[in-house]
């Protein structure tokens, strides 16, 4: 019973990111999107296109979004691009920077499938050594919302001609290979791969001037979203040492995160039925992220 509400717990967290869009709801018709993907750090092969060959391409809207914190700002809107198959590649990825758990850190305890090296270091290997999504990691999300970036304005689809906004981006690679039942031996375990979020509130940092450093364009009916960040947001710059809710930690740090848990066993059940004990932990990293995401209406 508690792997199924732990397993339910990290589905909903999940399911978070992922919406159907407003606009495909209902008789009227859909609107249909493409995208192309460009960049310094992110490559896209070939076009993709809404309901064609695993990908999908929403835009809606929504209130009351963890991620629109601390701007006080309720409603939202969104574009994102997910992708079941190997079709993104990440290059260039350097200059990293972070921290993970000091009590854990020295032990290895995190990291991803085929990778050795120790954070933050490894997410740039695990990123640049094969196509995203993996086998593994086998749904891309790639989202950008008007949450906690100041806007006044929060409809991406009624954006003037020519207009700018701020915006959030979320970059979500989940492991369906996350978890797995601890055994009697293990005191802490962790199993088995790590999360990870590339979370970035959009603002206008100075050294990307005069534009933010996270924003959506419209022209016509193209919405590009650019990306030139190195995730230093001073409104959310928290520290996530002592952070072990099961929630992605959005509204306190803009970082490169992961998240893994481990798992302590106690005797303290009914006829001496183990208990296990779930922590959370979140090594967090920095690094130059910069490419382009142009989404079409058609």
């Amino acid at each position: 019973m508690k792997k199924i509400l732990l397993v339910a717990a990290i589905l909903v967290a999940v399911l978070a990111f992922w919406a159907i869009p407003k606009s495909q709801a209902g008789p009227a018709k859909p609107i249909r999107w493409k995208a192309t993907v460009a960049g310094a750090n992110l490559i896209g092969f070939g076009e993709f296109v809404g309901g064609v060959d695993h990908v999908n391409i929403n835009n809606g809207s929504g209130t009351n979004d963890t991620a629109c914190a601390p701007s006080g700002s309720t409603s939202y809107s969104y574009l994102e691009l997910q992708v079941f198959t190997p079709s993104l590649q990440f290059s260039n990825m350097g200059g990293f920077s972070g921290v993970g758990d000091p009590d854990l850190a020295p032990s290895g305890l995190y990291g991803f499938p085929k990778i050795t090296t120790a954070w933050p270091d490894c997410v740039g290997d695990f990123l640049t050594s094969a196509l995203q999504p993996t086998a593994e990691y086998a749904h891309i999300d790639l989202r950008f919302t008007t949450c906690g970036c100041g806007n006044t304005k929060t409809d991406l689809m009624a954006m003037a001609d020519g207009e700018t906004l701020p915006v959030h981006m979320s970059l979500l690679f989940f492991t369906h290979n996350w978890y797995t039942l601890p055994n009697s031996s293990s005191t802490p375990t962790q199993y088995t791969f790590l999360n990870l979020l590339m979370n970035a509130h959009g603002w206008y940092s100075g050294v990307t001037a005069p534009f933010p450093d996270i924003y959506i364009k419209r022209v016509g009916n193209v919405w590009t979203a650019y990306v030139d960040t190195v995730f230093d947001n001073g409104a959310y710059q928290g520290n996530l040492l002592g952070y072990n809710s099961n929630d992605w930690p959005v509204t306190i740090s803009d970082n490169i995160l992961g998240q893994f848990a481990t798992y302590v066993p106690s005797n303290a059940g009914k006829k001496g039925k183990t208990i296990w004990t779930t922590t959370y932990h979140y090594p967090c990293a920095k690094a130059p992220l910069k490419f382009q995401i142009a989404f079409t209406k058609y």
